[in-house]
């Protein structure tokens, strides 16, 4: 959407003459920009762990003879690197995601051993 709305206003700004208008859609411009690169929304390690963990919950559960399962959990995996990867450098956020994945790995080994 970002990228559309980049593409509009940057269509817009070459078609004005007028200088005020071209300001405020260069200004607009600017800000589709920079919604683009940011990719959206971010989250926090907690919120990071706990997607990490259903994404572990959805693989781990499927019936271990679906040949999907092992390509679920390398999914997971790759994710987990790349979560690890955002909130490292953070303390406060890798202590948070840490807590969570921590959590959630206690908890499917206890569901592994039927407890």
């Amino acid at each position: 959407m970002a990228a559309f709305l980049l593409l509009v206003n940057i269509g817009i700004l070459c078609n004005h003459q007028n200088q005020n208008n071209m300001k405020k859609l260069l200004i607009l411009s600017l800000g589709s920009a920079l919604l683009l690169a940011c990719g959206g929304k971010s989250q926090n390690g907690k919120a990071l762990g706990e997607e990490l963990c259903e994404c572990y919950k959805k693989a781990n559960g499927m019936d271990a003879a679906d040949p999907k399962r092992a390509t679920a959990q390398a999914d997971c995996l790759k994710k987990q690197g790349d979560v690890w990867n955002k909130v490292k450098d953070d303390p406060k956020e890798a202590d948070e995601y840490n807590k969570v994945i921590g959590a959630c790995a206690s908890e499917q080994i206890k569901k592994s051993f039927g407890q």
